[in-house]
């Protein structure tokens, strides 16, 4: 399987809270998750993604999981080391 990362979306930002949503590409097949981003602490961000078909998308998440993670970050923080 490949991964593509498409649009990262910032629907909401609240001080150092932000989420969105995270559209994605594996072998042809769209698919989108959920996402949540809390930087009250800028050496320590916690992110959540939130699969939108748990049962099917779960493994894939867990799998591609810091090529996500790097992708909603780096849209936040553009210019992070």
């Amino acid at each position: 399987m490949s991964l593509e990362i498409g649009t990262v979306v910032i629907e909401r930002q609240d001080g150092p809270m932000y989420c969105g949503i995270l559209f994605y590409t594996v072998d042809k097949s769209s698919r989108y998750v959920s996402w949540s981003v809390d930087l009250q602490n800028p050496k320590q961000v916690i992110l959540k993604l939130f699969p939108s078909d748990a049962k099917q998308n779960y493994e894939l998440v867990r799998e591609y999981y810091e090529s996500m993670a790097d992708a909603i970050v780096d849209h936040i923080m553009p210019g992070r080391t």
